[in-house]
């Protein structure tokens, strides 16, 4: 894969998407109040965006309503890239990333796999996402705290979009639900505000299968505002060339 930030061909017939992964029941997530102060909550976050009202981020991530497909992670065979943009971030060392999808946790390792941001990128910061070849499935890493450690989460430790490759509570049993992998990142459909097959994703950069509480008094807080994008998956019809700067116009809301 090849990561590009300079020009995008556009006009692009935007590819139909789908989740896989079998019906299950709902995925009950632990929040707690953000350790960031109150005008920094996801919620905030989401109203900014989207306008208030529209997003319950409680109640309406992917996983919350009986019939939602669960584990999260992308599908299809014919899309070619990836626009994604940074909507917030609450700390300057975390690096997201992305990796294909094989049903078995990924090692990231640099093939099948790359980094789309690097801690010091800010809101408002785009990365155009460009495949060699259609991406049949994928989703996203993140490595909490870059190359430092993170609480629960020693170097090498990652968090995914797929839970299932994410760890049991902090120390191998779990505290709270789910007790099958913990929930580090809630994805929310956001295609009605932006543009077709479009979505928010949105990481905790603590091990959220810790009891959320007070900072001093817990582990982790589980806000789910310490990296929150947006990605926009775009079909292989290339039509006419953009500058990047006709690129951020045309996508930059």
């Amino acid at each position: 894969m090849r990561r590009h930030c300079a020009w995008l061909l556009t006009g692009l017939v935007l590819a139909v998407l789908a989740v896989a992964g079998p019906a299950r029941a709902v995925v009950v997530v632990e929040f707690g109040q953000s350790w960031d102060g109150p005008s920094h909550t996801l919620q905030q976050i989401v109203d900014a965006r989207y306008g208030p009202g529209a997003i319950n981020v409680t109640t309406d991530y992917i996983g919350a309503h009986p019939g939602d497909l669960d584990p999260w992670f992308w599908v299809d065979n014919q899309f070619s890239a990836l626009l994604v943009q940074e909507v917030a971030g609450n700390a300057t060392r975390n690096v997201i990333g992305w990796y294909k999808e094989s049903g078995t946790k990924p090692v990231i390792d640099g093939v099948d796999d790359g980094v789309v941001f690097d801690g010091p990128a800010g809101a408002g910061t785009t990365a155009l996402v460009v495949f060699d070849t259609p991406m049949t499935k994928f989703g996203f890493y993140m490595n909490p705290n870059g190359p430092l450690d993170a609480t629960n989460a020693p170097e090498p430790e990652l968090f995914f979009t797929n839970r299932f490759y994410d760890d049991i509570g902090p120390n191998g049993t779990a505290l709270h639900a789910p007790t099958n992998g913990d929930v580090e990142a809630l994805v929310f459909d956001v295609s009605q505000w932006r543009q077709p097959n479009t979505w928010l994703v949105c990481f905790e950069d603590l091990d959220s299968g810790a009891v959320p509480g007070q900072q001093g008094s817990a582990q982790t807080d589980n806000d789910f505002n310490d990296f929150v994008f947006e990605v926009t998956a775009l079909g292989a019809t290339p039509v006419q060339p953009l500058t990047f700067g006709a690129l951020k116009a045309k996508y930059s809301h």
